[in-house]
């Protein structure tokens, strides 16, 4: 390389030709004529593989302390599942251990048939199998979390929310919830976004019993829980479980030092419902107590910023929206058939469009 580069800085400096060389040295110092091409253009002499494989090795090291670098700057103001799911930092690794010594991690080379890249920027086929990736994926997460087989790259965060997406059954979203134990003993900490789309799973997939599980143990699990998080979990509750369910879950709130259940309109709502569809003694007087908090809540919330909107059709705001749309018209009804007053709850709906939606759950 130094020969080389000294060629380039001789070539460069007329002076040297004005300086009498000895007849018998000019033909050793004889400067070819410059190729053509880019790579002559910089060159006086042909390189050799061994330089050249040295030029290329300096270049992918800049080029990959600048990426690295770039990335580096990025997660301060993004989330990394807008980036590559895995990265190259050590994992619980001696920095020294060198690549070759890894053993990679098992995965059934069958499975790997359509399945898309780790990347999630790049688009999927469109025939790919959906449990193939999903277990691609879970046996990478596992080998580095779990099996420590697979030493070299760090497993982000956001592969926690691919993986719930890519899940298809409740066994699954729980095979993949066995694996937070060991994420917290590797000294990771989960961001808010992962309990809130493990929540929406849970509700989506119909196993929110699951999420009491997992968030009425924290010490266990470490996922903290948000109010996010809860507010799907709470209307998979009142819908298909018992009520013992829906109030042990709304005993988190406090757990986790989260606003009470009666401060909030949608969970408010929720847990009415939960209570007068499974009516029993201490369920009914939950509502009744509730009622009045619920009156005070609509009357400072300003039914326009309530309204179902067409550019809000499937983002969670507007699935919130219509959960209250329903459970509204529900404990109006059953205010209507306690013969209590419920004019104030209708005029509300009336005034927030509510009340022209009757199948919305």
């Amino acid at each position: 390389m130094a020969s080389v580069f000294a060629s380039v800085r001789l070539s460069s400096r007329p002076s040297l030709a004005a300086v009498h060389i000895p007849r018998s040295c000019r033909s050793s110092l004889r400067v070819r004529s410059l190729h053509a091409s880019p790579v002559g253009a910089f060159c006086v002499q042909p390189i050799s593989a061994k330089q050249l494989a040295v030029l290329t090795h300096l270049f992918l090291t800049a080029l990959k302390k600048k990426q690295k670098s770039a990335a580096e700057a990025d997660d301060l103001f993004e989330p990394d599942d807008a980036d590559s799911l895995f990265s190259d930092e050590l994992f619980g690794l001696d920095v020294q251990q060198k690549p070759g010594d890894v053993k990679p991690s098992s995965v059934d080379p069958a499975k790997l048939t359509g399945i898309p890249p780790h990347n999630p920027n790049v688009p999927a086929p469109r025939d790919f199998d959906r449990n193939a990736r999903f277990d691609e994926m879970y046996q990478f997460m596992k080998s580095c979390i779990a099996d420590k087989t697979e030493h070299v790259r760090q497993v982000r965060s956001a592969t926690w929310l691919h993986l719930f997406s890519l899940a298809t059954t409740p066994e699954q979203l729980e095979q993949v919830a066995e694996l937070f134990p060991k994420w917290r003993d590797a000294k990771r900490t989960f961001r808010p976004a992962t309990a809130e789309k493990f929540g929406r799973r849970c509700e989506e997939l119909h196993c929110p019993q699951l999420a009491i599980k997992v968030f009425g143990d924290h010490p266990k699990y470490g996922l903290d829980l948000t109010l996010e998080a809860a507010k799907p979990v709470l209307h998979a509750l009142h819908l298909e479980h018992p009520i013992r369910d829906t109030i042990t879950f709304s005993a988190l709130f406090g757990v986790y030092k989260l606003p009470p259940v009666s401060s909030d309109l949608v969970c408010s709502s929720l847990l009415i419902t939960a209570c007068y569809k499974h009516p029993s003694h201490a369920s009914l007087t939950i509502a009744r107590a509730l009622i009045q908090s619920l009156r005070q809540l609509l009357q400072r919330t300003e039914p326009a910023s309530m309204a179902l909107r067409d550019e809000d059709h499937g983002k969670p705001a507007d699935k919130e929206k219509r959960w209250l749309a329903w459970t509204l018209k529900k404990i109006e009804q059953a205010l209507q058939r306690e013969k209590r007053d419920f004019s104030w709850l209708r005029k509300w709906r009336i005034a927030s469009g509510y009340a022209g939606y009757t199948d919305l759950k």
